[in-house]
């Protein structure tokens, strides 16, 4: 049975469904019962096209719900995995011993009580993806399974919901359409590719600006599925994401992309060309040494962006944002290893002061305190600390210098530097592209990004908030944001201070 499609819903409005339907199936009343009936808690099944991002939402609606989450592919199982491998066991028929068939546990249902086990937690979401793909032998067990929330004989354990998913036939040849009985126990959640929602979701995810810059001027190649006679082209969310990561990964190791690696995510042969040709104006960018001039507000910055047409100031504007999400990662960065570092140590100060002789088993002590943290760098600088003759007065004096000097003086510069290079970013555009959509994208971009975001709300100088006085914001989102960083109701400190 091919559905009706009555309605689509965008992927973050799918995420919503999942979210309340959650909170209706973990609902419990007085006596701790769930209040909806097992068999009438639906599954919910989300049928949209490859990589547009179904996996992924049902994985943040776990992690919001403070949920246990377990995914399966339904192709990746046979009926034995499913149900569990049959064994012989002696019974009891009219008095008669007989040999009985009894089922092993099923795979999926071990792994759930195992993910409990390890997680702590007795509610969660089991996620079968390619559900409509499943071998002509497991339709009766899926069917089971919709109606009795259980795999042959072994239920799934209460607390826990079904979350299904599939691809449309057209999308996949594997796929078939749903029969009536099927359909008939299940929400049917039909999902159609939606750029706002996927650039919403990209804010928080670090995309690459490239690939936001290029989307948000080519919102028609965000999603493609096309059939011709040369093949299937194909572009999804998760091949931009994917493309994302590589690119920061190649950045990083100094390398740059290539045609064939971008063809290798954005597998339409239009779609690749077009987004590497802009790239490559992105690159020529970086090699031309702009970039140093606009983030030391270079007197010869201002007529060089002038000077560039439209598209090629877009790469400047994305080759921009990548330079000051380093500089300010970095300084995040440093920040985070300095505050765990200043944690343990303000503890230990008091506690030496009220016992001296503390400061002579002083080595140990920074050891144990070192095995608590989670930040690596902070673990090394306390380990490195305990390693030298530190078991005395002087040797407390010495490591509180060290923190100073090692952690403390290059936390400060990093964010200075930071603060320096998003500040004249931020001048030198505004005066170049004045009344061009490129300096939103420029200024929503860093109000987005958590490690800019944290150098600018950080900064005591007032030219941030003269900075940004006249440019369109969206009034919901990014300039409501802005305002309230930049006047909190109680301001960030930016400098630690030091150990006493």
């Amino acid at each position: 049975m091919k559905s009706q499609v009555i309605e689509t819903v965008t992927i973050a409005q799918a995420k919503d469904t999942i979210l309340q339907a959650a909170d209706l199936y973990f609902a419990q009343d007085q006596r701790g019962r769930y209040r909806m009936e097992r068999r009438r808690a639906r599954p919910v099944c989300l049928m949209g096209p490859a990589g547009v991002g179904k996996t992924e939402i049902v994985r943040q609606a776990a992690q919001e719900k403070n949920l246990a989450f377990l995914s399966y592919s339904i192709t990746h199982h046979t009926r034995q995995s499913i149900i569990g491998l049959p064994r012989l066991i002696q019974g009891n028929v009219e008095g008669r011993p007989v040999s009985m068939t009894e089922y092993t546990m099923s795979e999926i249902i071990a792994q759930v009580y195992r993910t409990m086990e390890e997680t702590g937690r007795n509610q969660g979401i089991l996620f079968l993806d390619e559900f409509n793909c499943a071998s002509e032998s497991l339709r009766p067990i899926m069917l089971q399974l919709l109606q009795d929330k259980s795999f042959g004989p072994h239920p799934i354990p209460d607390g826990w919901m079904l979350v299904l998913a599939g691809n449309p036939p057209e999308y996949n040849r594997a796929a078939s359409d749903l029969d009536p009985v099927t359909a008939d126990r299940m929400r049917l959640v039909h999902i159609v590719p939606d750029y706002p929602a996927w650039r919403a979701y990209a804010k928080s995810h670090g995309i690459h600006p490239i690939v936001l810059s290029y989307l948000d001027n080519q919102k028609d190649h965000f999603y493609l599925c096309r059939r011709d006679g040369e093949g299937t082209a194909l572009v999804t969310a998760r091949g931009w994401e994917d493309l994302s990561i590589m690119m920061t990964c190649l950045e990083e190791a100094g390398e740059t992309l290539d045609l064939a690696l971008v063809a290798q995510y954005i597998q339409a042969g239009d779609v690749a060309r077009s987004f590497f040709h802009y790239y490559t104006q992105y690159a020529a960018i970086i090699s031309s040494g702009i970039l140093d001039k606009v983030l030391d507000a270079s007197p010869q910055a201002l007529p060089a962006i002038q000077k560039m047409n439209f598209q090629r100031s877009w790469s400047l504007i994305s080759a921009l944002l990548r330079r000051l999400q380093t500089i300010a990662e970095h300084a995040v960065a440093l920040d985070d290893v300095t505050a765990q570092v200043h944690q343990v140590l303000s503890a230990l100060a008091p506690e030496l002061q009220q016992n001296t002789s503390l400061s002579q088993s002083l080595s140990e002590t920074l050891l144990t305190r070192a095995g608590d943290l989670e930040n690596r760098p902070a673990q090394a600088f306390l380990r490195a600390r305990a390693m030298e003759n530190v078991d005395s007065p002087a040797g407390w004096e010495n490591v509180k210098s060290r923190f100073r000097t090692e952690l403390l003086a290059p936390r400060n510069e990093a964010f200075s530097n930071a603060e320096h290079a998003i500040s004249c970013a931020i001048a030198v555009c505004r005066r170049a592209l004045e009344g061009m959509p490129h300096l939103e994208f420029l200024f929503n971009t860093i109000t987005d990004s958590p490690a800019m975001l944290k150098i600018v709300s950080c900064s005591t100088s007032p030219e941030f908030k003269a900075l940004f006085q006249d440019v369109v914001f969206d009034p919901d989102q990014a300039g409501q944001l802005l305002e309230e960083q930049l006047n909190p109701a109680e301001p960030a400190d930016p400098k630690k201070e030091a150990v006493s």
